[in-house]
């Protein structure tokens, strides 16, 4: 999936179907009847019994604080089946599952998907359809007018994924392939008195179709899936959008991406993210790479090239209690030439988690974010907010 065209459509979508996967993989609670919301071991709040022995559909709210498309929130509807593997394991789920949202802009979105494990976890597939109408502001691609005065674009799509991963031995490598279509249906106002630009926004208007097929290959060693303490994940793919495929124009992109997490201490937990997004060729307009940073709204600085550090930093005051704050930089650039002329951006905040999960290691609280010294956005995490 790429995420430069509908920002946080998979971000529902994803966590859905890639945090449940080893809710199923512990067997250290006994099956029950009775479902119980307390931890025998420090009496705390927890849901690690209800999350490993929930059987049947399992509904999860979903909430949307993206600055771009407004509040608003939606559920999921997940039915997941056990899997063993050939020594009799617990291993990772099949999970079929729904999901519908909508924010205060009259953005919507319904979806369908189905995570499928084959062997002993050997092979892993991911495939979701979904119908966005997304309402979202265009800044222009570093147009001086469009970035202090952005449009309303609107977007009538229908969303294709289907993704398919294979580990090698009992390593951490895999490696894969994913398709992705997208169509839309674009519509945007034009600026009176501007026709040079009115000229730009023509290319935003109409159908578009994006067709796209992106190997990868990438590295997994974290030690937890939903709040890693320790480990990496890193990787590169690339994306070819071509005619021969269905889509509109060709065009290619070149994804590479760090997540590192390293302890300090037992209370203190460190993690660093890099990402560069590379376009090559010519891109709808609304599908060129931008800086996806926390207090920094969606597509609001894009161009051919992004570039980007965080850092985060974690600290257990107080049982299951912590506090955290988390700075980062960026660029959205057209050229290696144009990189220093540039404006760099820089995002700042602070959040706090609580151990929800103990079992299985899940955190969950809320992220408040400041970009550039003129956006703020808050954030409603659970398990991390790097996906």
């Amino acid at each position: 999936m790429n995420k430069l065209y509908t920002p946080f459509l998979f971000c529902t979508i994803f966590l859905l179907a890639s945090c449940l996967p080893l809710w199923a993989q512990n067997d250290s609670v006994p099956a029950s009847d009775k479902v119980s919301f307390t931890d025998p071991e420090d009496g705390s709040f927890d849901m690690s019994d209800f999350l490993l022995n929930h059987k049947g559909v399992l509904p999860m709210p979903i909430i949307v604080t993206e600055p771009a498309i407004g509040y608003g929130g939606g559920l999921g509807v997940m039915y997941f089946k056990r899997n063993k593997n050939s020594a009799g394991q617990p291993i990772s789920p099949n999970i079929t599952g729904a999901a519908g949202l909508g924010t205060e802009n009259k953005t919507w979105m319904g979806a369908l998907f189905h995570f499928h494990v084959f062997g002993d976890d050997r092979v892993r597939t991911f495939s979701a359809v979904a119908k966005p109408n997304i309402h979202i502001k265009y800044y222009g691609n570093n147009n001086d007018y469009l970035s202090a005065n952005p449009l309303q674009l609107r977007m009538d799509s229908w969303l294709l994924v289907q993704r398919g991963v294979y580990r090698f031995g009992d390593s951490h490598w895999w490696a894969g392939m994913s398709y992705f279509y997208y169509q839309t249906h674009n519509s945007v106002d034009t600026i009176p008195g501007k026709p040079l630009l009115n000229e730009i926004i023509k290319r935003l208007k109409g159908t578009s179709r994006i067709s796209t097929l992106r190997p990868m290959v990438y590295y997994d060693n974290l030690n937890n899936i939903f709040t890693p303490t320790k480990g990496i994940n890193a990787g590169v793919n690339y994306a070819l959008s071509a005619q021969w495929l269905g889509a509109d124009e060709d065009y290619s992109t070149v994804r590479t991406y760090f997540l590192g997490y390293q302890p300090i201490s037992h209370k203190l937990f460190s993690a660093w993210r890099y990402e560069g997004n590379f376009l090559v060729g010519n891109a709808p307009l609304y599908a060129y790479p931008y800086l996806v940073m926390r207090g920094i709204p969606a597509m609001r600085y894009q161009s051919d090239n992004t570039v980007l550090a965080e850092t985060e930093w974690r600290y257990n005051v107080y049982k299951r209690w912590s506090l955290l704050a988390f700075a980062g930089a960026g660029k959205a650039y057209e050229s290696v030439n144009a990189f220093n002329d540039a404006q760099w951006v820089h995002n700042v905040g602070t959040g706090f988690r609580y151990e929800i999960a103990r079992l299985l290691g899940v955190h969950t609280g809320m992220d408040f974010a400041w970009g550039n010294g003129e956006d703020f956005a808050f954030y409603i995490v659970f398990g991390t907010s790097w996906r």
